[in-house]
């Protein structure tokens, strides 16, 4: 078995570390408090939310839901996202919890369909049957509040409700949160910026109602131990510095990494002592087979957008970058050309930032299109 999961559930026995943090959310949602989770993306806080669900204190003591709003772009999809979520995580769990989910729900009773065999409702709903988002939320809350255990619900990517067109989004939520005493919250996200400032400023409605957690990389010397401990358990080798490489090589980017090392596990033949050469041969195969689709996400670029992002690729993270002197180091067109460009490569998700105080590092979100970028820009 590969040990090194990139999909799906990750076993605790092949989680890495986190045990700090993990500890700290079972002790600050036991004790009745709401969470903010923060990280860049795919450092692990679905992973992390997965597996904090499977600690003996939370597992078969809660209901647990998980949804990423991260595709949403209105309160509707919310509403339907979050009650898709109830809905497929109570029908497991037999029919009379699922009845009581239902009946809660009366906006959306007319949307269901049952089995004539064993009378189970089917979850039919379409995004145009949420006539009323409000008030088919508000039933969700309900839900929630009045369930036979009590309730953890992740979202994820919350920053996305800013982006909502109903204005009053944040409003909405916070007064039903704030009067919930059978449901705790883990608002996550990547777009540490807006999340913060939508829970540290006091004009937000969230202002100051959660415990923060912020998502850092695993520490190189934990995770380069895991990954040869790994290694051992399958009986197989894999030399100390051929796994800091690994780590090296993406900045300890924990989806990045395992990545990396699910294809070199694969890849390498299992009687080989894996070493650094064999490390970077699976990573030149991996950007090879991954050059055609970014290719073709390059070729939607226009030019001023294509030659920013090449500058910013090869700077690694980037800052001052409508100075004169990055402007004149990679030959771009003028600072407003820079600036337009940059916001609409964060629009399409291509690039990220974080911020300190009033300046901003930008780095290209998908760390194996930075690196084929470099190869062939």
């Amino acid at each position: 078995m590969n040990p090194f999961y990139i999909t799906g559930i990750i076993p605790p026995a092949y989680f890495c570390d986190r045990k700090t943090e993990t500890d700290w959310l079972v002790r600050t949602i036991t004790n009745q408090a709401n969470v903010l989770l923060t990280s860049p993306r795919r450092m692990g806080k679905t992973q992390l939310i997965r597996h904090f669900y499977e600690r003996p204190e939370i597992k078969g003591h809660y209901h647990t839901f998980y949804v990423d709003i991260y595709p949403t772009t209105s309160l509707h999809e919310f509403v339907l996202f979050l009650s898709k979520e109830i809905y497929s995580v109570l029908v497991p769990k037999g029919k009379a919890v699922l009845d009581g989910f239902l009946s809660v729900l009366r906006s959306l009773t007319g949307s269901f369909t049952y089995d004539p065999v064993s009378g189970v409702p089917s979850f039919d709903v379409k995004l145009g049957d949420i006539q009323a988002p409000e008030l088919t939320l508000g039933e969700i809350f309900d839900y929630l509040e009045k369930a036979d255990l009590p309730c953890i619900f992740a979202i994820d990517e919350f920053q996305q409700i800013d982006r909502y067109p109903e204005k009053n989004v944040e409003a909405i939520l916070r007064s039903h949160v704030q009067t919930m005493n059978n449901c705790r919250f883990i608002f996550a996200g990547s777009n540490r910026h807006i999340l913060e400032n939508m829970f540290h400023s006091a004009a937000k409605p969230f202002y100051n109602s959660t415990e923060q957690l912020y998502l850092d990389r695993i520490a190189r010397e934990k995770y380069v131990a895991f990954i040869c401990a790994k290694f051992r358990e399958a009986g197989r080798e894999i030399l100390s510095g051929a796994a800091q490489l690994a780590y090296d090589l993406f900045d300890g980017h924990t989806y990045y990494v395992h990545n990396l090392l699910h294809h070199v596990f694969a890849t390498v033949a299992p009687e080989k002592k894996v070493d650094e050469n064999d490390v970077l041969f699976v990573l030149e195969a991996l950007l090879e087979e991954k050059s055609h689709a970014f290719a073709g996400q390059l070729s939607q670029l226009n030019y001023g957008q294509k030659e920013t992002l090449v500058a910013i690729a090869k700077a690694g993270k980037a800052t001052g970058v409508t100075s004169v002197a990055f402007i004149k180091k990679n030959a771009l067109k003028s600072p407003s050309s820079v600036q337009y460009a940059i916001s609409t490569l964060l629009d399409s998700k291509i690039l990220t930032y974080e911020q300190e105080g009033r300046a901003k590092t930008y780095s290209l979100e998908d760390r194996f299109l930075e690196m084929w970028v470099r190869r062939v820009y």
